[in-house]
Parts: C-alpha cells; structure tokens; sequence
C-alpha cells in the first residue's frame, strides 16, 4: 500500500497563507474601527481601501495558476488624469516602471486620484518615482495618503519650505515611509526604468517662490518625450531656452494649468510639441485655462486636449516612437471657435 506524503509548502506559499490571514485581521480591525467613529469620510474610504486589499489577498490565495506579468503586451502610456483644478500625471512603462507627478487637490472629497491610482497601479501597488513639482495644495493634495497607502520608492522636492498642515503632513509621510528622497537640480540626468529624465529647474539660486522653483523636466521614452513645467512663469521659461537646452518635444503640459502667466510664444517655438494638454477644472475662479496661452497654441496650429472637456487624457507611447490620444469625454480635441 502506497504511503501518501504530506505535500511541503513552500516558501511563497507560506507567505501567502501568512497575508492572507493578515488581511482578514486587518479587515476585521478595520471594520470595527470603522464602525466606531460612523459615517465620516475618511473612515469610509479607509474602510474600503482595507476591502480592496483583503479582495487581493483573497484573489492571490486561491490562485493556483502561474502567476502573469500584468505588464505583458501594454504599452507606454500617460494619463493626464481629471484632477479638478489640480495636477496629477501618471507614466507607466510597458516594463511595470510608474511615476507619478504630483497628487492634485487636497479639496478632493471623493478621493478621485485614489481612486484612479487603484485602478491604474493596483491598490497597494508600486510607484518607483513621485515627482511634487513645488508645494501648492493643488499639486500635493493627497500626498500624504499616497505615500502611505503605496509602495513609494523615491519622492522628488523642489526643497522650498511650505507653512500649509497638507505639506506638514506630506512630510510626516515620507519620513514614515521607505522613499528615498531627492532634490532634483538644474542639469542633472535620471534613468528611472527605460523612461530618460532631464531636470532643466529648478538651479541651485533658489527664487523661493513656490511656482517659479517648480521642478520641469523633459521625459523621454522610446524616441517620445514631453515638457513638465509645474507652475513655472513665462520669465523661468525664458531663462531654460536662452540656455541652449534642447526642449523639443512631442507633447507639453501647459504651465499653471493653462495660465496666461505660462507657456510663453517662444517656449512653444522652442519645444515644437505635436499637441499640449491642461489640467483645470471646470468653471474655476482662476479662468484657467487663459484664452491667449490657448490662442498663441492655435497659431502655431498645435492641437489641445484639456481635463474640463476631455476628463481622464490618455497617451500611449508605441514601441516605433508613435503614440495615439484617447479622452475619457467630450471631443478629440478643443476646437478653434473662432
């Protein structure tokens, strides 16, 4: 009579036992909490985030197939996502390799940019680099939760001082995580997976204004790139194209959400983009986007996609150096009314 072993579990399996066991604690935690202080906000996003995570581990446990490269056929892609009048950009590389530059508003009641994260990078997910432009509520809003809630490798600061509790607790944050934390410098040069990374602000002769030290870079994937410039003036523009520094690009963010203040004639001349976005939200006090940023676009005949017509702009980087455009809303493109 045959003797029947008792199958060993491995390593990998005993890890997955001990979170799964760890998440139903955590559930149980959570619920009870959750119970406790009522109808709150808050709690009720904490309490669904701890659902999120126990449905993940659920999911893992009782998985007996091999496990799947998420990444395997997706392609680059960035997201400009609906940030209401805020900032919020996401980059995935085909490889898994995320950044995420800034975080939007902190007046986000319904935690939308959580939201969009979990759907995006998975709830608990990796982000290899989180890129805070400069300290303004409407770019670091949410910081603090997805520096928590996340697996943040590395935070990048302009290193300007913020008097406001949001960047008090965004600090708290990263110095509780595992982030490395970095000030990025005028000239200096990044590889963060395949994506290539130029820092062109802000240099070592700090303005110590929040948007003029906004950090602008130009990132580059497969032939592709794109300007980032924050919040940064017309008069910081100036200073990067007067240098030499080679700013053509495929596409643009407009500086200061569209602000008549940014995007400048010759920063457009200077970068060339195929087509610009703006992140602003609808019927804003700002008058955000301003009409002649949008109009010194349209004369050079550059294409503009914005989150108050379009929501959630989604650009995919081919492997051949093309990309495609898709809009969560509205049309391709704002239209010239003219």
């Amino acid at each position: 009579m045959p003797v029947r072993k008792k199958k060993k579990i491995t390593k990998k399996q005993k890890e997955k036992r001990t979170k799964f066991i760890s998440a139903g604690l955590v559930l149980l935690l959570v619920f009870s909490v959750g119970l406790f202080l009522g109808e709150n906000k808050q709690s009720d996003l904490t309490l669904n985030r701890g659902i999120e995570l126990f449905k993940e581990e659920l999911l893992t446990f009782f998985n007996t197939k091999e496990e799947i490269d998420q990444t395997e056929n997706q392609e680059t892609t960035i997201r400009f996502l609906d940030a209401n009048q805020g900032s919020a950009t996401l980059i995935q590389a085909k490889d898994g390799t995320t950044i995420l530059m800034d975080s939007g508003r902190y007046e986000d009641k319904d935690k939308k940019i959580i939201q969009q994260l979990d759907q995006y990078v998975g709830t608990g997910g990796k982000i290899d680099l989180l890129i805070f432009t400069h300290n303004d509520s409407d770019h670091i809003g949410n910081g603090d939760l997805i520096t928590n809630y996340y697996d943040v490798k590395e935070v990048w600061m302009n290193g300007n001082d913020a008097t406001s509790q949001i960047y008090e607790r965004l600090l708290d944050a990263i110095g509780k995580s595992n982030a490395i934390y970095t000030e990025p410098k005028t000239g200096e040069n990044y590889q963060v997976g395949p994506f290539k990374i130029e820092v062109l602000n802000p240099n070592e002769q700090s303005k110590n204004d929040q948007n003029d030290d906004s950090i602008i870079t130009k990132i580059t994937v497969n032939q592709v790139s794109g300007l980032f410039s924050g919040d940064a003036s017309q008069g910081i523009e100036k200073t990067i194209f007067e240098s030499g520094t080679d700013l053509t690009a495929d596409y643009i963010l407009m500086g200061h959400h569209g602000s008549d203040t940014s995007t400048s004639e010759e920063w457009i001349k200077a970068s060339r983009p195929k087509f610009a976005i703006f992140s602003a939200g609808e019927n804003n006090s700002y008058g955000h986007p301003g009409e002649e940023a949008i109009d010194r676009l349209r004369k050079q005949s550059i294409p503009i996609y914005g989150t108050i017509e379009n929501g959630t702009i989604t650009a995919t980087i081919h492997e051949d150096g093309t990309y495609s455009i898709e809009t969560e809303k509205g049309d391709n493109l704002v239209e010239d009314d003219a």
